[in-house]
């Protein structure tokens, strides 16, 4: 992967996460462009390439949540690490990408309502599960936009396919 690239692209994910993403509304959720960034960018990468990349963009997004400090970087980095050691056969595929992006965005979530849960908030489940579920469907559909226009130029920040067999 090609870092200076990456890290232009996610320093501008985090701004707009921060800034137009919050007036994408769907219902009283909104899509997370930054999970979006960490599928399109871990599916390309090896394994401590998309653990250092999720780290990144957790990081930026621990810079403008309420949540614990470090919570975000950590869950990215985990999910950043684990899609980077599938195999990057479908990384082209905005079905993919959607697939992963639900999946990624169901977990971050979660994390966050543990994390609330564990200082002592109260939050209603149905509201959580709803709001959850919503930005989910958003992100995975945000998702298979941003990975196919990333996917499109991948020798430019240097991702490359790998096959199911790599490192065996």
């Amino acid at each position: 992967m090609r870092w200076i690239p990456f890290v232009l692209v996610a320093a501008l994910g985090v701004v707009l996460q921060a800034t137009l993403m919050r007036l994408a509304v769907l219902g009283d959720a909104f899509p997370d462009l930054l999970v979006a960034l960490l599928v399109a960018f871990s599916l390309g990468a090896e394994p401590a390439e998309g653990f250092v990349a999720g780290a990144t963009l957790g990081l930026g997004r621990d810079l403008f949540t309420a949540e614990p400090f470090g919570l975000g970087l950590a869950a990215f980095a985990v999910l950043g690490w684990l899609i980077a050691r599938r195999p990057g056969a479908s990384a082209g595929r905005p079905v993919a990408h959607a697939a992963l992006a639900l999946t990624c965005s169901l977990a971050a979530s979660v994390a966050s309502v543990a994390a609330l849960v564990a200082q002592g908030g109260l939050l209603p489940l149905g509201l959580a599960a709803r709001r959850a579920g919503l930005s989910a469907l958003s992100t995975a559909l945000l998702a298979a936009l941003v990975g196919a226009l990333i996917w499109r130029n991948a020798r430019w920040f240097g991702l490359r396919r790998r096959s199911e067999f790599a490192g065996v």
